[in-house]
């Protein structure tokens, strides 16, 4: 892959080629660049083209630069690693943000194209911002960030927390304009259209009406684009699960994180294949 890790901006990245692909789907990788590397070589090893990473990325803040100059800004270094370990295994990084990304410095950053991404380094890793839509092997995409931080309350805004991270109207309004009468096949969000099963009540009752409102927006955003499959992260629980609609019935799957990397029966990964959308377990592979 001739190009540059350290290019800012520049192309989207490139997709899947041919009428026949893989893509490995991630869920949260919460800045761990050893984690990002392994799947990087895991997606490589699969013959995935790409990674496709579902929110709580890592776009953070550069502490260094904070602490020396009492100025915000992205770690761009580490963009720079996350893009040299992808040209090294020849894939791609395409993510969405969640709750915990920067948002406000990543959009002020990274101009967006017209589909809605974000190239933050040409041809190798972009973001896919809310309402983002684009087409891989004739299956039509679109991506939805955002959800609550359950722990907002230990966080300092502006700092590990932006009030950015809810879904607003205004973005679902972007992505069924983008999405258009025809809808999607595949819809990749942070948050969840439900609770997955074992998740527990949350004790502060703001914080709870916050997630609801969040999950009420995802399943707005299935009703209006209505795919055939719903890819997210953010509960850090590996599930499959089915919604009917009067439009139609849509398959869910959520993806664990990072933190469940070392289950050998957990799903952090799995494996997306098109144009048959046929999604492949880690445990089956």
């Amino acid at each position: 892959m001739s190009v540059s890790a350290t290019q800012r901006g520049g192309a989207e990245v490139p997709g899947p080629q041919g009428s026949v692909a893989r893509l490995l789907v991630a869920g949260d990788t919460h800045g761990n660049l050893d984690w990002i590397e392994a799947l990087s070589a895991t997606a490589a090893q699969h013959g995935c083209a790409g990674v496709l990473q579902l929110g709580d990325f890592g776009l953070w803040p550069d502490q260094r630069v904070l602490r020396a100059e009492q100025r915000l800004t992205l770690n761009d270094g580490w963009l720079d690693a996350v893009a040299a370990t992808a040209a090294e295994n020849g894939v791609w990084w395409r993510f969405l943000d969640g709750n915990h990304d920067a948002h406000p410095l990543a959009r002020a950053a990274y101009p967006a194209e017209a589909s809605g991404v974000r190239p933050l380094r040409s041809g190798l890793v972009d973001w896919a911002d809310r309402g983002s839509c684009w087409t891989w092997c004739g299956r039509r995409f679109a991506a939805l960030g955002g959800a609550v931080s359950v722990d907002r309350a230990l966080r300092t805004e502006g700092y590990s927390y932006w009030s950015t991270e809810e879904i607003t109207e205004e973005d679902l309004q972007t992505l069924f304009a983008r999405a258009g009468s025809e809808g999607v096949d595949v819809l990749l969000t942070h948050d969840a259209p439900l609770i997955p099963r074992g998740v527990l009540p949350l004790a502060d009752r703001d914080v709870a009406t916050d997630c609801a409102r969040s999950i009420g927006m995802v399943r707005r955003a299935a009703d209006g684009v209505r795919p055939t499959l719903l890819l997210h992260g953010h509960f850090h629980r590996d599930y499959e699960a089915t919604i009917v609609r009067p439009w139609g019935t849509y398959a869910i799957v959520g993806l664990s994180s990072d933190m469940e990397a070392d289950d050998p029966f957990g799903g952090p990964w799995c494996i997306l294949e098109l144009p048959s959308l046929a999604v492949v377990p880690r445990r089956e592979l």
